[in-house]
């Protein structure tokens, strides 16, 4: 009679043999030869279940926290300017000493431009002595030097302008260009 150990069947080891790979759980030999993961049959202890509601209980106060600090005015040197919904298409801030456009779908503040000022037919910015025309994005146009832009953020309906800062203008176009306004 073949006494070979039927098909998918392991042969297990004696009672009383102590086997080489750890004190609890069980792998067949020829498994435990060629296992590469380690497998945990011991219950998990009340230390991970501690472990996880300190972790829910950290993510729900960061939650809490970040809902009622994201309406906050930002900090200095962050400028309020007014609300938005009551900004005109442009003006200038002599306190800022920067021109606000609001005209585009986009807020932007430029340094120092209280000359320049929208218009509507061109939908460019344009400056009053006829000198330069600039997109609406700063760039300048038919060989105006670009605008530099002062930072700005929107906060609960809030214009806020960072008057320290300034970041440099699109490269300028020497396309010539009509103006719109006169």
């Amino acid at each position: 009679m073949d006494e070979r150990p039927e098909a998918g069947r392991e042969r297990t080891p004696a009672p009383d043999a102590t086997p080489e790979f750890g004190p609890s759980g069980y792998l067949p030999e020829r498994a435990a030869k060629r296992a590469r993961k380690i497998v945990l049959r011991a219950p998990l202890g009340l230390q991970w279940v501690i472990g996880a509601l300190v972790a829910g209980l950290v993510v729900l106060v960061a939650g809490v926290w970040y809902l009622q600090s994201r309406d906050a005015p930002p900090p200095e040197p962050w400028v309020a300017v007014g609300p938005t919904d009551e900004l005109v298409a442009s003006r200038f801030d002599p306190e800022l000493d920067a021109l606000i456009v609001a005209a585009g779908g986009r807020v932007r503040a430029f340094a120092g431009a209280d000359d320049v000022a929208y218009c509507a037919p061109s939908n460019r910015l344009e400056s009053a002595d006829g000198t330069g025309v600039w997109s609406l994005t700063g760039r300048g146009l038919d060989g105006t030097p670009s605008l530099d832009e002062h930072p700005t953020l929107v906060s609960a309906g809030i214009l806020y302008v960072d008057p320290t800062r300034t970041q440099p203008g699109p490269r300028g176009s020497d396309d010539p260009v009509d103006r719109g306004c006169p």
